[in-house]
C-alpha cells in the first residue's frame, strides 16, 4: 500500500500537468468534429440550391418561362447557381483544413468564408431592396415594352406566349394590356389579343382555338379574360421567399463555420 502510494506521490505532478493537455484536446476534437458537421451541412445546402436552380431553369412545365420572363428572377436563379457552386467548394475545402488541422489551410479557409459570407449578405440586401421591382406595374411595363405577338425570335414573347396559354390567362392584368403594347399593335393592327389569349380545347400550344377569328376581334365569350400576374405572384413569391429563407439558413452556418475555423487556427 505505501508502495502504490508512494508511486502515484511520484507521478502525481505529470498526471497534473496532463490532465488540463487532455481535457484541451477534448475540447479540439469536439471543436473538430463539429466544424466538419456544419462543412458537410454547407455542402448539402449547395446541393439542395442547384437542384432547386436547374429545376426552375429546366422544368418541364411552364415554371421554366416564369423565371426567364423577369430579369430579377433570371438574375437571382443564375446568383443560386454560382453559389451553389462556391457552398461546394468551400465545404469540401473546409472538411479538408479541419480534418488535417493545418493553420495555413485554416486560415485560407476563413478568409475565403468571410468573403463569400459579406458577398452573401450585400446580395441578400439587394434582393430586399429590389424585391419592390416584382409587382404587378413592374410585369407590365415589361409587356408593354418588349412583347411583339407571335414573334418566334423573340424570347420575351415565346416566354409569354407559354405562358398565357399553359395558365389560360390574358396580358399581365387582362387582355386590354395589348392595347398599350406598341410592337403587338404595330405588327398586328387587325388583333385586338395575340393568339395565345385565344380559349382552347386544350391548354396546350397544339391545342386547337375555339374561334380565332372572334378571338382576336376582341370577343370576350373566346378569349381568356383573367390576367396572368394574379395567377402566377404566388409561384415567384413563394420562390423568394424560400430562396431568402435559405439564405439567411446558410448564413448563420456560415458565421458558425467562421467562428470554429479561428478557433481550431489558434490551437493547431
Amino acid at each position: 500500500m505505501d508502495g502504490a502510494l508512494a508511486s502515484v506521490r511520484r507521478f502525481y505532478p505529470a498526471i497534473k500537468q496532463w490532465l488540463p493537455m487532455a481535457d484541451k484536446m477534448g475540447h479540439f476534437e469536439r471543436v473538430k468534429h463539429l466544424m466538419i458537421i456544419l462543412n458537410i451541412l454547407l455542402c448539402l445546402s449547395g446541393l439542395l440550391i442547384i437542384i432547386l436552380a436547374f429545376v426552375l431553369m429546366f422544368h418541364p412545365t411552364e415554371i421554366r418561362h416564369i423565371v426567364s420572363l423577369n430579369t430579377v428572377i433570371f438574375s437571382g436563379t443564375v446568383y443560386a447557381v454560382i453559389l451553389s457552386i462556391v457552398l461546394l467548394i468551400l465545404g469540401t475545402l473546409g472538411i479538408i483544413a479541419a480534418y488535417r488541422e493545418t493553420r495555413t489551410l485554416l486560415f485560407l479557409f476563413f478568409m475565403l468564408i468571410l468573403a463569400a459570407f459579406v458577398v452573401e449578405l450585400v446580395a441578400g440586401i439587394c434582393a430586399f431592396i429590389f424585391r419592390f421591382q416584382l409587382t404587378k406595374d413592374y410585369f407590365d411595363d415589361d409587356m408593354v415594352n418588349y412583347y411583339s405577338g407571335d414573334n418566334v425570335t423573340s424570347s420575351y414573347s415565346a416566354s409569354a406566349n407559354s405562358i398565357m396559354i399553359s395558365f389560360e390567362c390574358c396580358g399581365v392584368g387582362g387582355p386590354k394590356d395589348f392595347l398599350r403594347t406598341l410592337e403587338f399593335v404595330i405588327f398586328n393592327p387587325q388583333h385586338e389579343v395575340p393568339d395565345a389569349c385565344c380559349k382552347r380545347k386544350k391548354p396546350t400550344p397544339d391545342g386547337a382555338i375555339v374561334n380565332l377569328e372572334m378571338c382576336i376581334s376582341g370577343d370576350i365569350g373566346f378569349i381568356n379574360n383573367r390576367g396572368c400576374f394574379e395567377l402566377i405572384v404566388d409561384k415567384v413569391e413563394i420562390f423568394l421567399h424560400g430562396i431568402g429563407a435559405l439564405n439567411i439558413l446558410i448564413l448563420i452556418i456560415e458565421l458558425c463555420v467562421m467562428i470554429t475555423a479561428i478557433w481550431l487556427y489558434q490551437r493547431a
